[in-house]
């Protein structure tokens, strides 16, 4: 019935994790396997998920079209955040390979959204929608990519604000998902 494919950094896992385990009504939640994919289908687990592991290449086809809400996950491997140039390359990548499966993408690069400043702009004339999500400042790390890996960022608790923005990103997206099938 539909596909909603979540693309984000490291710093975000947490937050992914919680939003989605509050999602009971997702039928089928698959996980692209890549060098830091464990950690989130622990974390997943640990919250009562069922989440299918798939390198990019075995990803089921028909998941789009597949019955229920389905849900994909993947987080950018470490090679991408060599340069700010290299991110905004990868990630734009990743958009358009998932955005030709999906009904909609939700991306969380809060602390890099400069970057990105110009992506709904870009795939306007997709053939999905698309959302992304700010960090809590809403600050630019600049240079700054190796924050996407510090321990203080990853262990950090998320305020409740800021689960709930992004709780409701995810509901708009979803809703926009799922009325457009409706009609």
């Amino acid at each position: 019935m539909s596909l909603m494919s979540i693309i984000g950094c490291r710093e975000f896992e947490k937050e992914i994790v919680k939003v989605l385990a509050e999602d009971r009504t997702i039928d089928r939640l698959i996980v692209v396997g890549n060098s830091g994919s464990s950690e989130l289908v622990s974390d997943l687990e640990n919250m009562g998920m069922k989440p299918n592991v798939f390198f990019p290449e075995a990803i089921p086809h028909g998941l789009k079209k597949s019955k229920g809400f389905n849900v994909l996950v993947t987080l950018q491997d470490v090679d991408v955040y060599r340069s700010l140039d290299h991110m905004k390359k990868e990630a734009y990548e990743k958009i358009k390979f998932y955005g030709l499966v999906s009904d909609g993408i939700l991306m969380f690069y809060g602390s890099c959204e400069g970057i990105f400043e110009d992506a709904l702009l870009d795939f306007r004339n997709s053939n999905f929608f698309l959302e992304l999500l700010s960090s809590e400042d809403g600050e630019y790390l600049g240079d700054n990519i190796s924050e996407c890996f510090s321990d203080q960022a990853k262990q950090s608790i998320p305020s409740a604000e800021l689960i709930d923005k992004y709780r409701k990103c995810y509901k708009k997206l979803k809703d926009q998902i799922l009325n457009s099938k409706a009609t």
